[in-house]
């Protein structure tokens, strides 16, 4: 019976601590009598001991001084007293009818403990930190000697990650930037008001007398130069003074000798008549050097002269337009306009004709594009050109027919290198 008492006590008390001093239970409280709040109820004993009537009595008078004696008193545990016990340590039968009591031993007071570091939580941040950092921005930041407090991260939540640990670094603020400020608007009126040069009026002028009197259309070709941008590069290398020839040369030379074979398009409207002239001057619509403005340098007689000699006085007379020294003739006498914009970019568009001439071609950029050849689809080099045409001088078929000439000669330069027949 002891043995089975004790298996069911051990299962019915929870876990132990500390040693326990075990023995018989020994009731000090009589069955039915209501006890006093603080007085032992029991006790346990080595077994075999016996608890005197009168040891019980006594017991209850102490329970009744430590109730007196006030909070202290209260603090200490019932059960102390009967470790005063005699008797050594051993493992206490518990009764059937009634589980035994244990009490546990007070360890003695552990050394206070330094406080444990804070703990990081899954986010790299010290549970009670005011940072919030990544583990690699926390590990950098402490290799580069960074003070991570007070700023605020780039990351998810506000979390310091490592661009900000490199930005700050280099002295920067990183994701602390301030938004830059807002530009300064100039003072003055909110409209400017100003003169145009003689330059500018006179091509505002031409230019609204020629969209307000010129019934014109466009034609737009394009062309294959693979083989003039070979040419090009060949003439450079190997002919004197050909170091500089540009493909606007050879677009001029072309256009020479188009001309030539269709004068209707080197031709005028003046008061209600044709005028077609013998001479073929082409004009280069350019930039001037500074400002605002338009030049229209020319080159005469461009179907009697070759690419190089082309290329050379196209430059001389372009430099004196722009240095405002021109010498006479050099803006003016154009029977035909280039404008040539493929240096910026531009694919194609729509030159406004500068009366009196019939015709102005706008040229784009040189573009590697897939082209059909033989059947195969290849890599090519392609060229968009657009003529503009003062339908009073000259109809659809002729300016067709003039681009398809155009086209032809950039496509086969050889012919552009041979010196013409006078």
């Amino acid at each position: 019976m002891e043995e089975e008492g004790r298996r069911r006590g051990a299962q019915g008390r929870g876990p132990r601590r500390g040693r326990v001093r075990q023995g018989h239970v020994r009731p000090r409280v009589e069955k039915g009598v209501p006890a006093k709040i603080g007085a032992p109820i029991a006790s346990i004993g080595p077994a075999g001991s016996a608890q005197p009537a009168k040891q019980a009595k006594s017991d209850g008078e102490k329970a009744e001084k430590a109730k007196s004696e006030g909070p202290k008193a209260k603090a200490e545990p019932a059960a102390a007293e009967t470790e005063t016990a005699e008797g050594p340590e051993q493992e206490a039968p518990v009764a059937e009818e009634q589980p035994a009591q244990t009490t546990a031993e007070e360890p003695e007071a552990p050394p206070a403990a330094k406080p444990a570091p804070a703990r990081r939580g899954s986010d790299g941040a010290s549970d009670g930190a005011a940072v919030k950092a990544s583990p690699l921005a926390r590990r950098l930041a402490e290799q580069l000697g960074v003070d991570l407090s007070g700023v605020k991260g780039s990351g998810p939540d506000g979390r310091i990650v490592k661009e900000d640990v490199e930005a700050l670094a280099k002295g920067k603020s990183g994701a602390a930037r301030q938004a830059p400020a807002p530009a300064r608007r100039a003072t003055g009126p909110e409209v400017e008001t100003l003169e145009p040069t003689r330059m500018q009026a006179t091509i505002a002028r031409r230019m609204a007398e020629s969209k307000a009197t010129v019934p014109e259309f466009t034609v737009t070709v394009e062309a294959r130069v693979d083989l003039a941008v070979s040419m090009r590069q060949q003439l450079k290398d190997s002919v004197p003074g050909a170091d500089k020839v540009t493909m606007t040369d050879f677009l001029v030379r072309a256009c020479a000798l188009a001309l030539r074979k269709f004068p209707e398009v080197n031709s005028s409207w003046v008061d209600g008549r044709f005028q077609r002239k013998r001479s073929v001057n082409i004009g280069l619509a350019v930039a001037p050097s500074q400002g605002m403005g338009l030049l229209v340098p020319v080159v005469h007689d461009a179907d009697t002269k070759d690419i190089v000699q082309i290329s050379i006085e196209s430059r001389q007379v372009i430099e004196r337009a722009r240095s405002g020294r021109p010498a006479e003739g050099d803006l003016s006498g154009a029977t035909f306009s280039i404008s040539n914009l493929g240096m910026f970019g531009v694919d194609e568009f729509v030159a406004i004709i500068n009366p009196p001439e019939a015709a102005i071609l706008a040229v784009g950029a040189i573009k590697d594009a897939a082209v059909v050849e033989d059947g195969r689809v290849v890599a090519g080099k392609v060229m968009r050109m657009t003529l503009s045409v003062d339908h009073r001088v000259f109809y659809g078929a002729t300016a067709a027919q003039f681009m398809a000439e155009v086209k032809r000669l950039l496509e086969n330069p050889v012919t552009l290198v041979v010196q013409a027949a006078q």
